[in-house]
C-alpha cells in the first residue's frame, strides 16, 4: 500500500515512527511530510527517513499575530500540499493537520489524529469536519465529531512508551548527571501556536522559587522551548532530543507547563506535575491524575496548592517506588497503541469494520 504521513508537531514523530518503521520494513510505500517546528525535522532526519519539509523555516510570522498568520499559512499550507501529492497515488493519509483538505478533494480516506477534547482546541473543528475518521483515546470528548472516532483504550505515549518498545538506560543519564544524584526536570513551553492564545504556564518567579526548593534535594535540570532568564541557563538540560524519555524515567519528579511531557514523565511512572491554563480541558490528563494517581495538575493561580504538595511528597521516603505500582496498575488496563495503529493502517479498510458500524461514506 502506499501512505502519506504529514504531521506538523514533534510528539507525532514519537507517535507514528513505530508504525512507520513497521509499514516500511514490511514493504510498503510510505512517505513523510513535515514542517520545521521546534525539533521535529531533526528527529525525522535522525531517524534516517526521506522526508520533505513543507515550511523549512518554519510557520511563525514575526510581528503578525497568531490568529493571522494561521490564516495566511491555512492558504499556503493547502497550496503547498497539492502541488506535492498532486501526481502521486496513495491509498491513505494520515495526519494532524491541513492534510485532510487534499484528502477531500482527492478522495484519498484520511485518518487525523488527536488526543485532545474538543473544548481544549475549538480551532481544530475545522480539521474535524473534513476528515474521514479521527484516532483517538476512549476517553476524549469529540463532540459532534465523536460518530467519526476510532476509539482506542491508552494514550499517545503508549506509542513509544510502552515496555514494548521503550527500555530505560541508565548509560544516557551518565552524559548529563555523571555521579547519578537525585534530580528534577522542570519542562517550560512558550505557548506561541494560534491554538495556546491566551493560555499561560510557570511564571519566572515560579521557577525561582521551585528551583530553591528542589535544590535541596538533588540537582535541576531544566529543558525549555521559552527562552531562559541568564540565571537560569546553568540549569539548562543538554541531551539529545531523542533521548529525553530517558531522563524523564530516572527523575525524581517532573514539574512543567508542557502537556506532552508531562504525560510523557507520568506514563513512565515519574510523578508529573502540571501548572497551566488547559487544566480541567483534557480527560486524558484529568485520568492520568484520578484514575491512576501518576501526575497532579495545577491552574497557574494555584501554584502556592502544587508547590506545597511537591514538598509534601519530598518528605516521603521512597515515593517513587508508590508511583512505579500505579504505572503498572495503567499498563495493564491500556493497550500497545503502535500495535493497534499498525493493524489498522495495514488492514484498511477492512479493519474499520471492527471498530465502526458502518464505512463513512462522502
Amino acid at each position: 500500500m502506499r501512505y502519506l504521513f504529514y504531521f506538523v508537531h514533534p510528539s507525532k514523530f514519537y507517535v507514528f515512527r513505530n508504525s512507520i518503521n513497521a509499514l516500511k520494513s514490511k514493504g510498503h510505500h510510505v512517505d513523510v511530510i513535515v514542517i520545521s517546528k521546534d525539533m521535529l525535522a531533526e528527529l525525522v532526519e535522525k531517524e534516517g527517513w526521506e522526508y520533505t519539509n513543507l515550511f523549512p523555516k518554519g510557520r511563525k510570522m514575526k510581528g503578525v499575530s497568531a490568529y493571522i498568520s494561521s490564516g495566511i499559512n491555512f492558504f499556503i499550507t493547502i497550496w503547498r500540499l497539492w502541488k506535492y501529492t498532486r501526481n502521486k497515488n496513495y491509498d491513505l493519509f494520515i495526519t494532524d493537520d491541513l492534510l485532510v483538505f487534499i484528502g477531500k478533494l482527492r478522495k484519498i480516506p484520511t485518518f487525523t489524529f488527536i488526543d485532545s477534547d474538543l473544548k481544549a482546541i475549538k480551532q481544530f473543528s475545522i480539521i474535524l469536519k473534513m476528515t474521514d475518521f479521527v484516532i483517538a483515546p476512549d476517553i476524549t470528548n469529540l463532540e459532534k465529531y465523536n460518530a467519526k472516532k476510532i476509539a482506542y483504550k491508552g494514550y499517545k505515549e503508549l506509542a513509544y512508551l510502552h515496555p514494548n518498545y521503550f527500555k530505560p538506560d541508565i548509560d544516557i543519564v551518565k552524559t548529563f548527571n555523571p555521579t547519578l544524584l537525585p534530580y528534577f526536570i522542570l519542562r517550560l513551553v512558550n505557548f506561541g501556536a494560534y491554538h495556546d492564545v491566551g493560555m499561560g504556564g510557570l511564571s519566572n518567579e515560579n521557577i525561582k522559587k521551585l528551583i530553591g526548593l528542589l535544590e535541596k534535594h538533588g540537582k535541576v535540570f531544566i529543558t525549555s522551548e521559552r527562552q531562559l532568564l541568564n540565571e537560569f541557563e546553568k540549569y539548562r538540560l543538554t541531551i539529545n532530543p531523542l533521548h529525553i524519555a530517558h531522563a524523564l524515567y530516572y527523575a525524581e519528579i517532573f514539574i512543567g507547563d508542557s502537556q506532552t511531557m508531562t504525560s510523557e514523565a507520568a506514563v513512565l511512572g515519574t510523578p508529573a506535575f502540571r501548572c497551566n491554563d488547559f487544566v480541567g480541558l483534557l480527560s486524558v490528563m484529568e485520568e492520568k491524575e484520578k484514575r491512576y494517581g501518576l501526575s497532579f495538575n495545577y491552574l497557574p493561580k494555584q501554584f502556592n496548592e502544587m508547590y506545597a504538595k511537591i514538598a509534601e511528597l519530598l518528605s516521603i521516603p521512597n515515593f517513587k517506588k508508590k508511583f512505579e505500582d500505579k504505572k503498572n496498575k495503567m499498563l495493564e488496563e491500556k493497550i500497545d497503541l503502535s500495535a493497534f495503529l499498525l493493524e489498522l493502517f495495514e488492514s484498511f479498510p477492512i479493519t474499520i469494520n471492527h471498530y465502526r458500524d458502518k464505512y463513512l461514506k462522502r
